[in-house]
């Protein structure tokens, strides 16, 4: 009887075999299962077991590497994060209307989102940023990025206007670092970490800080 009976004179063959009656399909016989045992026990290749050695080692460093999630966003020349649990909606640019009697250089107004009145921030002015300069500007890609960006801790919830947004980004620990001092005293308060990304050095905002400088900015 031929190794592989079940291709010549088996289901996938011409059904001769007689056991085929008895049997009814080759998936049945005692001859099929031998050759299953067989080809399930036999030795491995020598380079086998280091091959998937060396594989599931890898797989595991780099399950255990620790990541943190963001949310970056560029507000003229300057890239800055945010913890991605913060984010709540990510929107075209809207309309903001100031308050009336109200003059504040962080507090914009009022924005309708999605049929929901959310105050509207600056957060430039909040951080202290200097306005983006001609020759600068040049170097910023071209097309428009602004975006409306919706942010929340527990019931308090602010929108703010970027120049761009990214979006998520799974940042290693290890490529965050110490925060160095800023031109901005505000911004080196509210930065707890620098994280690198794309030849950028990021600015990774603190939520509490920042939600904290908004209630007293806007009191």
């Amino acid at each position: 009887m031929p190794h592989d009976c079940w291709n010549q004179i088996g289901v996938r063959g011409d059904r001769t075999c007689p056991t085929l009656e008895t049997v009814i399909h080759c998936q049945n016989c005692p001859v099929y299962s031998q050759a299953g045992r067989e080809l399930l026990d036999r030795p491995a290749p020598d380079d086998y077991l280091a091959e998937w050695t060396t594989r599931l080692a890898g797989d595991r460093l780099q399950q255990t590497e620790e990541t943190l999630s963001v949310a970056l966003f560029r507000l003229g020349t300057e890239w800055l994060a945010l913890p991605s649990d913060v984010l709540r909606q990510v929107l075209p640019p809207s309309p903001v209307h100031s308050l009336p009697h109200r003059r504040d250089r962080v507090l914009r107004g009022l924005v309708n989102v999605r049929g929901q009145l959310l105050l509207c921030v600056a957060l430039p002015d909040l951080l202290g940023l200097a306005a983006t300069s001609g020759e600068a500007a040049e170097r910023l890609p071209p097309g428009s990025y602004a975006r409306l960006v919706v942010m929340a801790r527990g019931d308090e919830t602010w929108a703010f206007e970027t120049d761009e947004f990214y979006g998520l980004h799974r940042c290693p620990l290890p490529n965050m670092h110490a925060a160095p001092t800023h031109a901005s005293k505000i911004l080196a308060t509210l930065t707890q970490n620098i994280l690198h990304w794309r030849d950028q050095h990021v600015s990774y905002l603190n939520r509490d800080r920042l939600f904290d400088t908004l209630q007293q900015q806007t009191l």
